[in-house]
């Protein structure tokens, strides 16, 4: 007997996740265990490896799979399911930073050759046509 898979014989609670370490649909695929029934397709969790820190993240690809109990294979227990929420959301705060930030310096840049212009010109570039759209061209 496998004793990794026993836990499903004694727990209806159990759910075994089929997870991707890799990108793209032929990626291997391996199952896990968790109790956790908030976990879906398309989350990421944490899962127990031999490198690094001795976890990853992964990427669930399906959920609720079937498993054969008599299986040599070692069914791991998912450690926990990242939250991304409070990432995409500083995301979202830093993109709207940065859009302030480069219309600011765009304003900037252009009030700064303003008056260098001006500076060197006096008004004689003011009076071309370009610098008012609304003013008609004689033809």
């Amino acid at each position: 007997m496998n004793y990794s898979t026993a836990i499903f014989l004694v727990s209806d609670r159990v759910r075994a996740i089929s997870v991707t370490y890799d990108f793209g649909e032929n990626a291997n695929r391996t199952i896990f265990k968790s109790m956790n029934r908030k976990i879906s397709v398309d989350d990421y969790v944490v899962i127990p490896t031999d490198t690094r820190h001795g976890m990853t993240v992964c990427k669930v690809v399906d959920v609720d799979v079937e498993i054969d109990l008599d299986q040599s294979a070692t069914i791991e227990w998912i450690v926990g399911v990242v939250d991304t929420i409070d990432f995409k959301d500083i995301q979202n705060q830093e993109a709207e930073a940065i859009a302030i930030i480069k219309s600011a310096e765009k304003r900037r840049k252009r009030d700064e050759l303003r008056e260098s212009l001006i500076a060197d010109t006096g008004d004689a570039l003011t009076t071309l046509p370009i610098f008012d759209p609304d003013k008609e061209r004689s033809e």
